[in-house]
């Protein structure tokens, strides 16, 4: 069993610092991993977890007045297309020029005639002429065509949902998380997916308005993490605790590229692992929320194995053996229970996220600080 706390003699040690060490640890095997290389990060013990919004979509121009600017990057949130004419609902995250800090989503509607390469959630270049015209407009505004983004074809949901979020999330004790950085902390945990894991996920997670679901649900109705936005901030804390436990491991195992266990299936796994209970649950009132059917006679777990087989059935080139140890990391138990279908937990990453997961609901249980702020993944602000 590997243990899911870092060992911390070293002060230095920052999130930031941290994930330097899961990007390059891995050496020779990130080929295989396609794990992406980063900057170096200076450990400085000091120093927040800062992620997406501050670092790889920064803003570059300012088009709304003094002091605001907009990220070089947008999303196609709705696309439609008639009579050879693209009708696109472009999203824009719209930043302070002074200290780069989140203040909104801005939607534009654009009307793009020419060939159509985009698909729905498709991540475009923003361009400052289309932009102004867009502005200027309030409207529909024709455009020659828009193109995917250079360097970053793939839609990471986690870049825009903040657009969903309160500034803050009262769920941590007496100190309330930063919505930003939190949102930031998921994109970086996105990137470190591999292809096949990140475009599984998306597969699986922007059907039937799951995503959105996600972001604003409960992670239990009665239990751990049980208001509003708890099943995020449950999910994340059960992602920070397999990072944690992937730099406890070995560092000679970590230096030869052979970890002990898959790093991007079981963070595929902890992002996925009670993402279903959005279909469990349905919400009666802020931080209330009651069991349904779904719930009673089937169970989230049993719900994610069918989403995961629906989303690998569509794409039709998902490796079989990665989506069941995917599925048997999420559903494996303690005690095997043939009658019942149940299996014994047999693949690292199945302990790992078993671990990851109940660590997270005994500190929320506890009443212990998040792991999330205990280890600087996210900014926290008191409450």
């Amino acid at each position: 069993m590997i243990n899911p706390k870092l060992q911390t003699g070293n002060s230095s040690f920052s999130a930031q610092a941290d994930k330097q060490t899961v990007c390059t640890s891995q050496g020779i095997h990130a080929n295989k991993v396609c794990v992406q290389k980063m900057v170096r990060i200076n450990p400085d013990a000091n120093q927040l977890f800062t992620g997406a919004f501050s670092g790889l979509n920064m803003p570059q121009f300012a088009k709304l007045g003094t002091g605001i600017c907009v990220a070089k990057r947008g999303y196609v949130s709705q696309r439609q297309q008639r009579e050879g004419v693209t009708y696109v609902k472009l999203g824009i995250p719209v930043y302070a020029a002074a200290d780069q800090i989140y203040q909104g989503m801005l939607f534009v509607n654009l009307a793009c005639s020419g060939v159509d390469g985009l698909g729905d959630h498709s991540v475009v270049k923003v361009v400052p002429s289309l932009w102004a015209r867009a502005v200027d407009d309030g409207k529909n505004c024709w455009v020659s065509g828009l193109s995917p983004a250079e360097g970053e074809p793939e839609y990471n949901p986690f870049d825009y949902a903040i657009a969903q979020l309160p500034s803050t999330l009262n769920q941590a004790g007496n100190t309330a998380i930063c919505a930003s950085s939190l949102c930031e902390f998921f994109s970086e945990t996105f990137r470190l997916l591999t292809p096949e894991d990140r475009t599984l996920y998306l597969g699986i997670m922007l059907q039937s308005n799951r995503f959105p679901r996600f972001l604003k649900y409960a992670a239990s109705t009665r239990s751990h993490h049980n208001g509003d936005h708890g099943l995020m901030l449950h999910t994340a804390e059960t992602v920070a605790n397999v990072l944690l436990s992937f730099l406890a491991a070995s560092p000679w195992q970590r230096s030869i590229g052979k970890p002990a266990f898959d790093l991007s299936l079981t963070l595929l796994a902890a992002l996925l692992h009670d993402a279903a209970k959005v279909d469990d649950y349905y919400r009666l009132a802020p931080d209330v929320y009651s069991t349904n059917l779904n719930c009673k006679l089937l169970g989230h777990e049993q719900t994610m194995l069918k989403w995961i087989a629906a989303a690998c059935s569509n794409s039709g080139n998902y490796p079989l053996k990665r989506e069941l140890q995917l599925e048997h990391a999420i559903c494996a138990v303690k005690r095997q229970h043939d009658q019942s279908g149940a299996r014994k937990r047999k693949t690292p990453e199945s302990f790992v996220l078993h671990e990851a997961d109940c660590a997270s609901a005994r500190a929320f249980d506890k009443g212990e600080k998040s792991v999330l702020l205990a280890h600087h993944f996210v900014r926290g602000e008191s409450a």
